[in-house]
């Protein structure tokens, strides 16, 4: 489970609304409340004192069934606790699945910030850009392409130095002919390009609870994707949606805006390397490069029965022991498949 922290009293945003459930106390002194709202594998919270500015926190579960039990375990804590179910207040900052999303990003994420420019991308219908910084280096390009009468969205940004107009018009087409692929109720997709963007092979849809492409937009966060372009060896052939969050949001996550990286292919391990700085896993999990290289060098001076478990995107196990200790070029070479 991963949790990821957030201020504000804003509702996070991804799919389909499942209600939040809201608990009060009256505690000590001044009133507090706790609230939890379960959304696929993802639980949100949020707490703080009655009438004053909370904080949340988003849980990322294996599955939703994982999700539900968080979620319950969470409650009957609660009431444990001494606190009281009751009806939560209404949301102003919630979903209004009539709002344009062109209008909700043009009016900012804040009430006092200035109006944003969306213009529209010639050659292509209902798609917009609208550029952060413009003349600068650091500066971003979003790109928006609607669907359903502009009720939802798939969103992208590229980092305006690490892009050319080329391989954005080629990602555009395909992205457009495929706006609706990630409203199908999967929770992503990994889509071989026909052709090559620069030198990436694959693109990566995600659903608006995946992709949250738009979460500081509550109004239509749940119903705008995010896509982006991706190196085969970067997504699992068969990650379920909790690794793709990892790959995606997780700690050295893939830098989706930078369109001139170097592939940062999959690394899942599974592993009892002793001695060590690294805890043993019985499952595999999501870990960096830098990880990886460490418990290789671990390795020649483990217990004999360490052991060090390596998976690739297509789902290939590697086992290596303090008795066949690999080079790095051995496991990149794996990892890029």
């Amino acid at each position: 489970m991963r949790r990821r922290g957030a201020h504000g009293g804003a509702a996070d945003a991804g799919g389909p609304m499942t209600g939040w459930r809201r608990f009060e106390s009256p505690g000590a002194g001044r009133p507090e409340y706790r609230e939890i709202r379960q959304e696929g594998i993802r639980c949100f919270l949020r707490w703080g004192p009655v009438g004053g500015r909370g904080k949340g926190s988003t849980s990322t579960l294996n599955d939703e069934e994982h999700a539900r039990r968080h979620a319950a375990r969470k409650a009957g804590e609660w009431l444990r606790k001494g606190f009281t179910e009751v009806d939560p207040p209404h949301d102003e900052a919630g979903p209004d699945p009539e709002a344009k999303v062109l209008d909700v990003l043009r009016a900012g994420p804040r009430p006092q910030a200035p109006a944003a420019e969306y213009l529209p991308v010639e050659g292509f219908d209902e798609v917009y850009r609208h550029v952060t910084a413009p003349g600068r280096p650091v500066g971003f390009h979003e790109y928006v392409v609607l669907r359903d009468d502009g009720r939802g969205a798939v969103r992208f940004a590229v980092r305006a130095d690490r892009s050319d107009a080329a391989a954005v018009s080629a990602f555009l087409g395909f992205v457009s002919t495929r706006r609706d692929l990630a409203f199908d109720g999967s929770s992503h997709h990994k889509v071989p390009l026909p052709e090559p963007v620069g030198a990436f092979t694959h693109a990566l849809f995600c659903a608006p609870a995946l992709g949250q492409g738009c979460v500081a937009y509550p109004a239509v966060a749940d119903r705008v994707a995010a896509a982006f372009p991706v190196f085969d060896c970067e997504i699992g052939d068969a990650d379920p949606e909790v690794l793709v969050d990892a790959r995606i949001h997780g700690h050295g996550s893939l830098p989706y805006a930078d369109w001139a990286r170097a592939p940062q292919p999959v690394v899942d391990l599974r592993f009892d390397v002793r001695p060590s700085h690294y805890r043993g896993t019985r499952t595999f999990k999501v870990f960096g490069t830098a990880d990886l290289e460490a418990l290789v060098a671990a390795l020649p001076g483990a217990d004999p029965a360490s052991r060090l478990d390596v998976r690739s995107f297509r789902g290939e196990i590697r086992r290596f022991t303090p008795a066949e200790v690999p080079s790095l070029a051995e496991v990149r070479s794996f990892l890029h498949g």
